[in-house]
């Protein structure tokens, strides 16, 4: 078989490796695979540059609930169940704010009168007497209304 015009063959059929296309080729491979590698290097330096901390929890510590012992820390007390308030059990506590932005509370039990619990109001953050007697006015409303009489 004779070859072609303007073909460049070799004897023995292999293939005519002179125009260096293969060569553009293997070159480009090289040349990526230092470019990934060196992208690879630089991001393993970037995530080693964090300094290393402790770990931290991710919420807060929770509160731990501790049960109060009897008699305190001295043990010397009865165990027994603290003594009941003579004014009954509570009812809810009245919490007052002031013009100075002060709050009073004032906790309020089955026994008390609008009067009293007016005037232990009035004892911590002082009021003039129209406010003092809606004071009394709503503090009655509440204690009836908790006491089942309204």
């Amino acid at each position: 078989m004779e070859a072609a015009a303007g073909w460049r063959c070799r004897p023995g059929g292999r293939l005519d490796m002179s125009h260096g296309f293969v060569r553009h080729i293997r070159r480009n491979q090289i040349a990526r695979d230092a470019y990934e590698r060196a992208v690879r290097q630089a991001r393993g330096r970037a995530r080693g540059r964090l300094t290393p901390t402790p770990p931290r929890p991710r919420r807060p510590d929770q509160p731990v609930y501790r049960p109060r012992r009897p008699g305190g820390a001295g043990g010397d007390a009865s165990p027994g169940p603290p003594p009941a308030d003579p004014r009954g059990p509570r009812l809810f506590c009245l919490e007052y704010e002031g013009d100075d932005g002060r709050v009073t509370a004032v906790i309020v039990h089955r026994g008390d009168s609008a009067e009293e619990v007016t005037q232990r109001v009035c004892a911590r953050s002082p009021l003039e007497p129209a406010l003092r007697r809606a004071l009394c006015q709503r503090v009655q409303d509440e204690l009836s209304k908790r006491r089942g009489t309204g």
